[in-house]
Order: C-alpha cells, then structure tokens, then sequence
C-alpha cells in the first residue's frame, strides 16, 4: 500500500509505503499525525461503504416517505397520536419491502419495480388511506413512487464525496486545504494497493473528484490517548477517532456463549507469544463491574481489582491493546495507526511495547503506522524486527519542517539519520555542561 498527499494542511508532498510498519519519526508539529489521520479518514468513512450508501438511501426513503404520507392526511379526522403511528407503518413497511427486493435481485429497481413493491403492500396502503380519509391516492403514490426512485438514484460519487467531506472536516476541523496561503495547487490525495488506486481531489468546498479504483474492506483503528480507557464508562464528547476506538472496547458481549469460543481459543494458541509479553506488563484479567459499568483489572497480585481510573498512564497503553486483543477487535489486513506511543511509557516499557507492535504486524499482517520522536522506540522496533525477521516489511520516514511547509523524507536505508536528529537535544545538554564546567 503507498499514500501519496500534496498540498494537505501543512504537508506539502508525502510519499509514504505503507507495508508492514511504517515508522514516521521527526519533531513536533511537523505533520507526523497528518498521515495517520488521512490514513484512519480514508479506510474508515469508505470501508463497506457501498453498504453504508445502501442504508443511508433506505433511511431517505422512510423519512420523506413520512412527509409524503402526512401531506395527504386530513389532520381534523383523527388524533396527531393515531396519524402519526400509521404512517409510520406504512412507511417502515415500505422500506422494509424495498430492502427485501434489493437484496435478493443484483438489477438496479426501475420506476415499474417500485410500483410493483408498493402494490405489494396495498392492503397497508388501502387501510391507510381509507382510516386517513386520504382524497387522491392516486397522486400520491404518484408521489411515493417518484421520491424513490429519486432517492434511489442518486449518483453514487456525488454521495460517497459528501461522506469524504463530511468525514475529513470532522477529523481536520475543516482544515484541508493548505495552510499557507502562497500555495495554489490542489489538495490531491492517492491511496494505491496491489496496482490500483483510489484518489481523492479537493477544492475549498470539501471533496470535489473521485477516482475510485479500491473497495476498502477493512478498518482503521487509531490510537494517540491512553486516557481513553477512562471514558469507557461515560458519556463525553470524543473526537472521531478515539469515538471509534471507544465503540470497538465496549462493544456488547455475544449473548451466546458458544458464539467465537473456537475461534478465541485458537487466537490464543496462535498469539501466545503476543500474550507472554502483555502479561510481563499487564498481569491480570479485565474485568466489569455490573453495577456500575465500571472497568477494573483484576491483578494477581491484589486482593482488589484496580480501577481503569486508578491505573498510571503506561499501563492504560498496554490495557488498550489487551482489549482489543482479548474481544478479537483486530482482524488480519487491518490497519493500526499509533500516534506516539511512547509520550507516556519509558524506555523499558517502550521496549516492551515496540515488541508488541513488531508481533502483532507479523501476526495479524497488519498495516501499522506509528508516529515517534523516541530513539529508543525507533531503535526497539529496528531491533525486535530483525529478532523476528520482518525486517524487510518496515520503512521508516523523517518529517520535517521547513519555513511552515512539512516534508517527508524516506530514510529506510539511513535509519541513522533519525538516532542523529533525536539526539541533537543531548548535544546541546552536553555542550552547555561543558561550558559550565569550564566557565
């Protein structure tokens, strides 16, 4: 997979492969976050999404349905309470029948076919029109019918590009465009995978062209905030991404027991090596207490189980991936997105959790981005990828800025080059200790 972005933001040009792990390290506020965003943006608001337009259009349908239905209502023959159920039901009904149609024929519905489904409901129909005293019933199926196919056909670019901007400005707070105002061109965005390629053009009113080459199959999750274990119990105001990590923690059990047990079971066999080492840091079972929706892990090591609220910072980064790990949140092909992992571990837990990061690659096949200014992070990874031989599945990146305009330099044949930039901070420590010394 290779992302290619010009002119986004701060970015100016970027030219990422995305095969393995991909390492973006640099200082801050030189648009290391920008490419996993972009990245969580494009898979996660196009993933499924012929199924998601399917759903959205439905939804149109039984919405202004209902207003069709109410128009022809005489509102003096019978209480708002009674009018306002059975248009409902005729127009759920509706929708219903017209989901049932589309899933079992592959043709796009024509205006006859319509008909043909309505007529197919025209004892609900009949039964509503005569308790609604509705006076042209003919003109208004007229109506129903035209608002459907409408709806129905509506062109699918022109859909999937509001979802585009709907999405981004949610995650960017709308700024996509370039920062500086001295740049003209346009905001180009290029997703390529196995020779095929999706590109997103935009203009200042949000997405304006779609090449669409790529069907996305699978999810992004994006992880920049351990703290987000706090909130699993509470209602808060979360951005896009951590609402989508929230949502994958606390999804509902099966109510089955059965359901998944083969495949838990098998997980576990397959990644026991994964879970060796997540127990060294996290030794204990994640627990929920019923009475309070409260999240607890229950430590072999005390009598009490410890509050999500209670456990340091690092071990709130470890709980997450546990999660996600023990409610089979992540699948094989998906993409993991890790936004400085490092801010809040230090360095024997950030050794701990690159060797994580390195195994779940190589378990899962994942696409894994993460963002650093850590050496020992960069280093741990460097390393525990040679230990377990995917080596050749890493490619590591230098952002920088330069005059407010952010670049991305491929330096995968020169990892050395980022130990340098990081430990310039300790050069100038160690040039001021010199002076004192000598003052």
């Amino acid at each position: 997979m290779r992302q290619n972005i010009n002119n986004f933001a701060k970015i100016e040009k970027a030219d990422i492969i995305i095969d393995g792990i991909t390492v973006i390290a640099g200082e801050n506020n030189t648009g290391k976050s920008t490419i996993g965003k972009i990245l969580f943006s494009i898979f996660n608001s196009l993933c499924n999404i012929e199924d998601k337009i399917l759903k959205e259009r439905l939804k149109e349908v039984e919405v202004s349905n209902r207003m069709i239905l109410q128009n022809y209502v005489n509102v003096s023959e019978l209480s708002r309470s009674i009018i306002a159920k059975n248009i409902l039901n005729v127009s759920t009904k509706i929708r219903q029948q017209l989901k049932k149609y589309i899933d079992n024929n592959d043709s796009s519905l024509m205006e006859e076919d319509i008909h043909s489904i309505l007529e197919t409901e025209v004892e609900e129909i009949v039964s509503f029109v005569r308790m609604m005293n509705v006076e042209d019933s003919e003109k208004m199926m007229d109506e129903l019918v035209q608002n459907i196919c409408e709806i129905l056909s509506m062109p699918e670019d022109k859909i999937v590009s509001e979802i585009l901007t709907r999405y981004f400005n949610n995650v960017f707070y709308t700024q996509v465009k370039p920062l500086n105002s001295n740049v003209d061109n346009e905001t180009i965005i290029d997703l390529e995978i196995k020779g095929k390629r999706n590109s997103f053009i935009w203009d200042t009113k949000g997405c304006k062209e779609i090449v669409d080459e790529i069907n996305i199959m699978h999810k992004a999750i994006y992880i920049d905030n351990p703290f987000i274990v706090d909130e699993l119990s509470e209602y808060n105001f979360l951005n896009p991404m951590n609402e989508f990590l929230k949502n994958l923690l606390t999804d509902t059990p099966k109510e089955n027991l059965m359901d998944g047990v083969i495949e838990s079971v098998r997980s576990k066999e397959k990644l026991s090596d994964i879970y060796e080492t997540l127990q060294n840091v996290v030794d204990g079972e994640i627990i929920i207490n019923q009475s309070n929706d409260e999240f607890y892990l229950k430590s072999t090591g005390f009598s009490e189980p410890i509050s999500f609220h209670n456990l340091s910072t690092g071990m709130k980064s470890f709980v997450i991936l546990k999660m996600l790990l023990e409610k089979g949140c992540l699948k094989d092909k998906d993409v993991v997105i890790l936004d400085e992992p490092e801010i809040h571990l230090h360095p024997q837990w950030q050794i701990a959790y690159a060797e994580l990061i390195v195994l779940l690659q190589k378990h899962f096949d994942l696409s894994v981005v993460v963002t650093t200014h850590s050496p020992y992070f960069v280093d741990a990874i460097n390393l525990f990828s040679c230990k377990y031989n995917t080596d050749s599945k890493v490619n590591y990146y230098m952002s920088s800025d330069v005059n407010n305009i952010v670049k991305m330099e491929c330096v995968t044949d020169n990892i050395e080059s980022i130990y340098k930039k990081m430990a310039s901070p300790i050069q100038i420590l160690n040039t001021l200790r010199y002076d004192l010394n000598n003052h």
